[in-house]
Order: C-alpha cells, then sequence, then structure tokens
C-alpha cells in the first residue's frame, strides 16, 4: 500500500472513530416526554371527578420544550373550582416548571328541549327528550327527573337539544285575578270552608291578597296546586 493510500485509509478510520464519541453526549442527555407530563396530569385531575363519565382534555404542551429528565413529576391543580383550571408541573430536581390548561367535561343525560320551546310554555312529557349533557357546560344544575319538570311553566326560551335547569322554571298561575276560591282555613281541629275572590293570580305557594265577599274583608292565603287557598292558624 502506498504511503499516500495508507494516510488516506487512516485519516478515514480515524473519522468513523470520532462519530459516535461526538454524538454520545446528545443520546445521553434525557428529556422529559409530554406523554409522562400528561399522565402526571391526568392522575391528579382523576381524583375530583367522582365516579360520574367524565372526560379530561389536557392543553397542548410545546413540543419545542427540552426538559431534563425527572423522576419525580409534582402536579398542583390552580383555579380547580369548575371546568377549567391550570395544571402546576413541577420538577424539584433539575428545578423547572411549566403550567398546562386543563379542561374538565362531566357528563350526564339529563332532561333536554326536543324542539324550541318559547317562553311561557308549558311542559309536557312530548315536549321534553333526553341529552347527554356536560354538566360543566350548562347554564345551571340540570334536571335528570322528568317529574320534577312537566306541568312547570318556561321562564325563557329553550332552543333543541339544550338541557332544562331549575332556573329556567316556575310553577304555572293556577288562581286568577277576580277568580271565586275555596279557601280552607284550619286552627287545630276545627276547618273552615269559604267562598273568597282572588285580589291577583297566584302558583303554588304563592300567598296572595283574597276578599272575602260578605264582610268585604281583605285577607291572604297560601294558594294550593289544585287552585284552592288555605291559612292555618
Amino acid at each position: 500500500m502506498s504511503t499516500r493510500r495508507r494516510a488516506a485509509w487512516s485519516a478515514a478510520a480515524a473519522a468513523a472513530v470520532l462519530v459516535p464519541a461526538i454524538a454520545a453526549p446528545a443520546l445521553a442527555a434525557e428529556v422529559e416526554s409530554a406523554g409522562a407530563i400528561r399522565a402526571a396530569i391526568a392522575a391528579a385531575v382523576k381524583p375530583r371527578l367522582g365516579t360520574g363519565d367524565a372526560t379530561i382534555a389536557i392543553g397542548t404542551i410545546d413540543s419545542r420544550l427540552r426538559l431534563p429528565l425527572c423522576r419525580g413529576l409534582e402536579v398542583s391543580l390552580e383555579g380547580a373550582t369548575g371546568a377549567m383550571m391550570t395544571a402546576k408541573v413541577d420538577c424539584p430536581s433539575p428545578g423547572w416548571t411549566i403550567y398546562v390548561p386543563v379542561q374538565v367535561h362531566a357528563w350526564i343525560e339529563a332532561v333536554a328541549a326536543a324542539a324550541n320551546l318559547a317562553p311561557r310554555t308549558r311542559l309536557t312529557a312530548a315536549l321534553l327528550t333526553r341529552q347527554r349533557v356536560d354538566l360543566f357546560a350548562a347554564a345551571g344544575a340540570p334536571i335528570t327527573d322528568p317529574a320534577q319538570i312537566e306541568g312547570k311553566v318556561l321562564r325563557v326560551g329553550v332552543v333543541a337539544g339544550a338541557p332544562i335547569v331549575a332556573s329556567f322554571l316556575e310553577n304555572p298561575v293556577v288562581i286568577h285575578t277576580g277568580q271565586r276560591v275555596l279557601l280552607t282555613l284550619t286552627d287545630g281541629a276545627m276547618v273552615i270552608r269559604d267562598s273568597v275572590i282572588a285580589l291577583e293570580d297566584g302558583r303554588a305557594g304563592d300567598t296572595i291578597a283574597m276578599r272575602n265577599p260578605e264582610s268585604q274583608k281583605i285577607i291572604h292565603a297560601t294558594v294550593a296546586s289544585d287552585g284552592t287557598a288555605e291559612i292555618r292558624f
């Protein structure tokens, strides 16, 4: 082998040996995976979900981050009183901290409007359906028992598929102004019934003014769901 060829071979061999030696430090510098961070966040949020059908949406973790590998990730939840919260992810050693947004969805089967419903609509079974509803996204606590809704009146309009919540409802008017009403007065063992005239509209549970047509005396009585009124002494 000529001197020139031997020198070229020696240089190539030296370069081949040096490549692994140069690359080795980059391979040894381990970084924390986004998957491990997301798993730690999910484990911290899970105890807050209860036993229902719940899902967790964890925000994007920037793929450009090169966080050193951590053997003991610590997660604390900030603003964790509703659907939106922030997960603070700490690594004590080597020290680093990141913040990741988290959204929780808690799904339940609730009563919903079967069609677009206008205000003042009196609700019946035909106007209601069941819908999978995100508890955290609803305007109030969704109602799961149709019996709590049927016969009530909507205070506001509701679009088809939207859950029915308690704040949307009120009892129907069962006594109207000028209507003759049966009044029951109860005093211990004594019960007196009389006929009076309503001076205002009333719903079950309301206390409204009424007039005795004979004495013209004004009294206040509690409206019952059957359209009668009562006073208990």
